[in-house]
């Protein structure tokens, strides 16, 4: 039987819809993980609740309100769908209170120059991308980008046009030969910014390197490029703990220089070191008897550090995962294909046990990070593998292991942050097919792994844990199922959901079915009742589902 779609006019309004993509990237309730690309999650059409709310007087500008109040949360996974949802109320004809709202937001309030040079990028597509196409850069746009450069103080300014020297395909040159700025009124300073930014450092000293205000800025500018120029790996490192330089800083030919990361790890975060981790060991720098593995080391297993950087479980466990072996973690072929050809002809070091055992160490402190929901939870996994034909005497990891890491994040994470969390396991028998599997809440990570490995011999039905609930009176206000494939005749969720919420009086129960193994989904462009189908597996995941319990959106 084919998944029962029940919509309703208040759970798919214009704002749920317009919040929901801000989440998920989608206006329907499907989370797909990985790399998104412009074509299937950035174009006008993909977010027409936009223009639903701007063609009405009442909602017009609940959109800037919403992005505002989650770009100060910072509780949306992907940023991106936040910036270019401004670009879509910046390019809309329905509502031009919304549109000059939107570039209020960016000059006034959006401050980080990523963010900036990427809505300017997607209101340029956008523009583009209209049934008659247009440059798109017309007064309201020039207004907003003098504003915004003009909105930075001057070291501010100085500081964001060396670091950020170009992002998304734009430079600053770029952007302000298109906004024609008026800077004769600015003071010599601000103007000698402006005059770099144009024609480069030699003519801003020329013109204005006798100008008293200017003098500290260029000086200022002057370092930053020398650095940004400097090819001797100890000259650098010392800048770098001097001046407190960036990555974003170094020269391209000291990217391989142990000296230099050695230097900017003593200032870098934790989320940002393991970010750069599996960079660092395809530069082969990870070498056992290495200053700079110590140094790794001891970052990475300071639990201060951990806890203080609040990094979630899913970061550290993808990457270790991906430290051990790159080719397992579940990324598109066509990744894998572009890093086996980028290191082909490079010999790397073996992975290290001890950077190995403390990665795991900082996973196993990291779930500390959770924050309590209050909400009850039942979990239910299944590692079945979907073969037509069994295959005996096989390990589960011959199949579908991320099915196992993904259960065990989302299972630890909620026993340590939350009082009711039940985990249990379909099973082959008839009836309920359900089985609840003790799990201890202070357990490891590997000590999770290997007691969920259970296999069953047939497919998941995802209504049975469900009914299972049901059957034994358990309130629950949330649901997950974490499976590897999901079949449209084994999923009867939407009769259970529906069951469940009267029999226990609870209309706000929510389903997460979490389908592992696979990027796609018949659940495509439907719509079932507090439902969340989520597909593949990405550092994302436990927190949009997280979110979705605590039903933001």
């Amino acid at each position: 039987m084919a998944v029962e779609v029940g919509v309703s006019v208040d759970d798919d309004s214009p704002k749920t819809r317009f919040v929901r993509y801000l989440y998920i990237g989608k206006e329907y309730p499907v989370y797909y993980s990985g790399t998104w690309t412009n074509q299937n999650h950035f174009t006008m059409a993909k977010v027409t609740s936009i223009v639903e709310l701007a063609a009405d007087k009442d909602t017009e500008l609940f959109p800037i309100t919403k992005i505002k109040q989650l770009l100060e949360s910072g509780s949306v996974p992907k940023p991106e769908t936040l910036i270019f949802s401004l670009a879509v109320c910046a390019r809309q004809e329905k509502s031009e209170k919304l549109r000059q709202a939107a570039y209020n937001f960016i000059s006034e309030e959006c401050k980080n120059p990523e963010q900036f040079m990427l809505f300017i990028e997607y209101a340029s597509q956008l523009s583009k991308q209209s049934s008659i196409p247009k440059h798109g850069y017309g007064h309201g746009w020039r207004s907003m980008v003098n504003k915004w450069y003009l909105s930075h103080d001057v070291k501010n300014l100085a500081e964001c046009v060396t670091k950020y020297k170009s992002r998304h395909g734009w430079k600053h040159k770029d952007i302000i030969k298109l906004s024609h700025p008026v800077t004769k009124g600015l003071g010599p300073d601000m103007q000698a910014v402006f005059k770099y930014i144009m024609f480069g450092l030699d003519k801003a000293k020329l013109e204005f390197g006798n100008e008293t205000k200017a003098i500290e800025i260029l000086h200022f500018i002057e370092r930053v490029d020398n650095f940004r120029q400097c090819e001797d790996a100890i000259r650098a490192a010392g800048l770098i703990r001097t001046c407190n330089y960036k990555l974003d800083h170094v020269h391209a030919s000291l990217i391989d220089s142990p000296e230099v990361w050695e230097a900017l790890i003593e200032s870098m975060d934790l989320p940002t070191l393991v970010e750069n981790l599996q960079r660092i060991h395809n530069l082969g720098l990870l070498i056992p008897t290495s200053q700079l593995t110590e140094k790794i080391l001891s970052a990475i297993t300071n639990k201060d550090q951990i806890l203080r950087s609040k990094i979630r479980p899913a970061v550290i466990l993808m990457a270790v995962k991906t430290y051990e072996d790159p080719d397992k973690i579940p990324v598109f072929t066509k990744r894998k294909l572009g890093r086996k050809n980028k290191l082909k002809h490079r010999q790397l070091p073996n992975p290290d046990k001890r950077i190995i055992d403390a990665l795991y160490s900082a996973l196993n402190i990291s779930f500390a990070n959770i924050e309590p929901t209050g909400l009850r939870v039942l979990i239910t996994v299944s590692t079945e593998s979907w073969k037509k034909k069994q295959i005996t005497h096989v390990s589960v990891d011959t199949f579908k292991p991320w099915v196992l890491e993904a259960a065990c994040i989302i299972a630890l994470g909620l026993l340590r942050s939350e009082d009711k969390v039940t985990v249990s396991a379909f099973t082959a028998t008839e009836g309920l097919n359900a089985r609840p599997v003790h799990l201890d809440k202070n357990a490891t990570y590997q000590e999770a792994y290997e007691k969920m490995r259970v296999r069953v011999n047939v497919p998941p039905n995802l209504g049975k844990p469900i009914l299972w609930a049901a059957h034994h009176r358990r309130k629950y206000d949330v649901f997950i199922n974490v499976v590897d494939k999901m079949r449209e005749k084994y999923d009867f969720t939407s009769r259970a959901m529906d069951l469940y919420k009267k029999k226990m009086n609870l209309p706000n129960t929510r389903l997460v079915n979490w389908v592992v193994g696979t990027t796609s989904t018949y659940m495509e462009s439907k719509y079932v009742n507090d439902v969340l189908t989520v597909c593949g597996f990405d550092v994302h995941v436990p927190k949009v589902i997280e979110a979705f319990a605590k039903r933001q959106f």
